[in-house]
């Protein structure tokens, strides 16, 4: 039977140039020449080529066993041809047979693959040996596929047509120009298989390798798969597979991140857009990765991530810029056709021109310059009434809540435009409603993008993922937190660093940094604060009284309050300031007039949670406000003054380079925008107890408590989880917990500040050199100059350490000086010593309890 007689079967009847139309498309012309020297086929339109038994199978949609026996059954009643039937047969036949081969190849293939440590080391590097259909073909059988890892490729009937070869070893010889991939002669069929016919959404990638990783990536069958054969190797198969999927949606192209694999994108992208009426979008690969690159560094979340912000390929360049997600842009489409119709029905604000909105009706044109007022009480506007022909204006200055002034003006503009009153005072009504709409929109857009993180590129998000994966986070952090630019104070910069990023979750922490003038307090939580994300960070220098009371009500939500110096704040102000903190919120009674502007009483509220960090040169402030918070002395001993010293020299020798500052700045930055609100249980919260003779225990233990929690929040990404996404501390995170804020807790054991402590330590260790210290007598003068330290300083210093009993005033003249001498040789690194191990006793049992 020849190729001539098969067409002849079907009423297909070729031309004198042996052309006939194809019948596998839509074809006007004939495309599809029949060779009958070869009694092969092929069509230069749809790219459909094969023998007999391949024509067979394409018309009538079978597998090749049921073409086999279709051809069989024409070759029967057909005895004139039969000697050229023999021929066709058998190489039907045998082509059935290698079909049949290829299977048997495969399940040979799969079976050596776990006697080859070589393909099994490759397949780990790539994350890949979870795969079920995968082999390795070691060079027995198939000579052009040694040594590679092998994948089957299928028709429609999931009959395994071809091998696809990944070689794991450098190509040589005569085989380099193939480089790496390769495919059993005359390829047919797809991989991993056809798509399901009701396949909605299906994602196209550029290798089968990609293909393959993407199973592993994707769960619940949410999309269909199907690999191209590389940049240019979407081929009439995969096209013809493709538009046979009736209920299709739309198509994902997620290529490599290269120039070829992004311009194969979106060639493919254009031509399948023309061709199916379906949504087409295309993956923003990194630069350099590809989908089984990002598998390996970045995990599955991040290939999810990508496919989460495709981008359909219709879209405008300086929509593109603007990074607009899939998701973003169906909104936009809903929006945008919502949009249509409230134009034909309530003739909208044009808002595009700043600090201009205008509003057209049949009757006049509005337009409101400036911005609107931001408070609810009032819609206070500079506006224009033009007269839709002659162009003429009628400007005032309105509260458009004012109905006797609205009806006024409305009748002004009416009698100077000659226009009918009636019709500007409805407009103007309508014009209220809109503005109303349009300022509660801009309200709430301004409170979602104070309340949200700077966005990360997938990349950044993997990289700052894997560090907070890392073993020894917390040493990780205090060491990049040096390598921003904060030099010594190691373990205050850990502990103010943890407290500022508790700012972003419910319970947040607050810090009050103690220290003489000039010793570096602010320039401590200047620091501290740069490393928090600058859209969360709020600073001030000066504080009014009532100034906390008249921001808008979310403007502090989740946001890091700095005060570089509370000294200067009045009483007011600190206790609105602590309410913040223990309440989180201000509410206060004001005064604002109502619709008939009568004066009456009305309530404003400012709201929390926010984190705070603040600097004080005094060692002692309002109680009730400390008590609040974790206390942090400054260190000001000669070591940290060498350091800084040192510090400031490599900086103007340019020893140390800024750069690597600013990077390991802005990677804490990102880290903290990866930190999520999650909810903390600590099953361990009532086996640490904090030293009976700290002060204000009761908030002491509190402010414990949630310092270990957000130790534990810091730890997200390593610690387990409840049933209820709960985040479960462990017994490593108290430990860190006490050794980070010990020295608060110890101030809080000791009745000296942190700077008087340290200048009594200084005092005591310079006493001691002389004979007889117990009773030696000295004066002011002599400790200046000795600790070199400021007169004004020393006085405080000197006038606290007597009222509280450590120094004695011995006598002397008011105009030449008084002597002092220690009274109380206090012990304090004994003190220290027990409260230390009070503690670890307690941590060691919690340790051994929980082995």
């Amino acid at each position: 039977m020849t190729i001539f007689n098969v067409s002849q079967n079907y009423g297909i009847k070729p031309d004198k140039n042996d052309h006939i139309k194809c019948p596998f498309h839509k074809d006007d012309k004939p495309s599809c020449k029949i060779y009958t020297d070869t009694n092969t086929y092929n069509c230069f339109g749809c790219g459909k080529t094969g023998d007999v038994i391949q024509f067979i199978q394409d018309k009538e949609n079978c597998s090749k066993h049921a073409a086999l026996k279709i051809a069989t059954e024409l070759a029967n009643g057909n005895t004139t041809e039969h000697t050229q039937n023999t021929d066709v047969m058998g190489i039907a036949s045998k082509r059935a047979a290698e079909a049949e081969n290829f299977a048997e190849l495969f399940n040979r293939q799969k079976e050596g693959l776990p006697r080859s440590p070589k393909a099994q080391e490759y397949l780990r590097n790539r994350c890949l040996e979870q795969l079920q259909e995968v082999g390795y073909n070691s060079g027995v059988n198939w000579k052009k596929l040694k040594q590679c890892i092998t994948f089957p490729l299928k028709d429609k009937n999931g009959n395994i047509v071809s091998l696809y070869g990944r070689r794991i070893t450098e190509s040589n010889g005569h085989n380099a120009e193939f480089g790496k991939h390769y495919y059993t002669e005359n390829r047919k069929g797809l991989y991993p298989h056809y798509p399901d016919k009701h396949t909605e959404t299906l994602i196209i990638t550029e290798a089968i390798i990609d293909a393959a990783t993407l199973q592993l990536s994707i769960e619940n069958n949410q999309y269909s798969i199907l690999a191209a054969y590389g940049t240019n190797g979407l081929t009439a198969e995969h096209k013809a597979a493709i538009s046979q999927l009736s209920n299709l949606q739309e198509v994902i192209f997620f290529f490599d991140g290269d120039t070829a694999g992004k311009q194969g994108a979106t060639k493919y992208s254009e031509e399948l857009r023309k061709d199916k009426a379906c949504l087409v979008s295309t993956v923003t690969t990194p630069d350099g990765e590809d989908i089984n690159s990002l598998f390996v560094n970045y995990g599955k979340e991040a290939i999810l991530q990508l496919i989460e912000e495709r981008q359909p390929v219709d879209l405008k360049a300086s929509q593109l810029s603007n990074n607009l997600t899939i998701k973003q842009y169906s909104n936009q489409t809903k929006a945008a056709t919502a949009a249509v119709q409230t134009v034909h029905a309530l003739s909208p604000l044009k808002t595009d021109i700043p600090n201009k909105i205008i509003h057209q009706t049949p009757t006049a044109r509005y337009i409101i310059k400036g911005s609107l007022p931001k408070t609810f009480d009032r819609m206070l506007v500079s506006l224009d009434v033009q007269h839709p022909e002659t162009g003429i204006k009628y400007r005032c200055r309105l509260d458009l809540y004012e109905e006797k002034q609205t009806r006024k003006e409305a009748r002004e503009a009416s009698e100077k435009l000659d226009l009918r009153s009636d019709l500007v005072e409805n407009d103007l009504s309508q014009l209220t409603d809109l503005l109303e709409e349009y300022r509660d929109n801009q309200l709430q857009q301004s409170t979602e993008e104070n309340s949200n993180d700077k966005a990360l590129r997938l990349p950044e998000q993997a990289k700052c993922k894997a560090f907070l994966q890392k073993e020894d986070l917390i040493q990780n952090l205090n060491e990049l937190i040096g390598q921003s630019g904060i030099v010594g104070e190691e373990n205050n910069r850990l502990f103010l660093f943890i407290i500022g990023t508790s700012h972003k979750m419910k319970d947040t922490l607050h810090a009050l940094i103690q220290g003489s003038s000039g010793s570096g307090k602010t320039h401590l939580l200047s620091k501290i604060a740069a490393l928090m994300p600058p859209e969360r960070v709020v600073k001030f220098t000066r504080v009014t009284e009532n100034s906390f009371y008249n921001y808008d009500e979310y403007f502090f939500r989740n946001k890091l309050i700095c005060l570089e110096d509370i000294d200067g704040l009045k009483e007011e102000a600190l206790f609105a300031w602590r309410e913040l903190i223990s309440n989180e919120q201000l509410s206060s009674s004001t005064s604002q007039k109502d619709e008939n502007g009568n004066i009456r009483s009305a309530q404003r509220i400012v709201r929390g949670p926010m984190a705070s960090i603040c600097a004080t040169t005094h060692g002692q402030i309002y109680e009730d406000n400390m008590s609040r918070m974790f206390i942090v002395a400054v260190d000001e001993s000669s070591e940290q003054t060498q350091k800084i010293m040192n510090y400031q020299s490599k900086t103007a020798s340019g020893t140390i380079e800024k750069k690597l500052e600013v990077e390991a700045k802005e990677f804490l930055q990102n880290s903290i925008r990866m930190l999520k609100p999650l909810k903390v249980i600590n099953p361990y919260a009532d086996k640490i107890k904090l030293p009976p003779q700290a002060h204000k225990i009761r908030r002491l233990h509190e402010l414990f408590l949630s310092f270990v929690k957000q130790v534990t929040l810091i730890h997200q990404y390593q610690r387990k989880r409840d049933g209820q996404g709960r985040v479960i501390t462990e017994p490593e995170d108290l430990k860190t917990a006490v050794e980070i804020m010990f020295d608060s807790i110890f101030l809080k054991v000791d009745e000296l500040d942190g700077s008087l402590r340290q200048f009594y330590e200084e005092l005591k260790n310079h006493i001691k050199t002389k004979s007889n210290p117990e009773q030696y007598e000295f004066m002011q003068r002599e400790i200046r100059h000795a600790l070199n330290i400021s007169k004004s300083q020393l006085q405080r210093y000197i006038n606290d350490l007597v009222e509280l009993e450590y120094l004695q005033q011995m006598g002397g003249y008011q105009n030449r000086g008084y002597k002092y001498k220690i009274l109380w040789w206090d012990d304090i690194a004994k003190l220290r010593e027990d409260v230390k191990q009070y503690l670890k006793n307690q941590i060691d049992r919690l340790e051994n309890n929980n082995q």
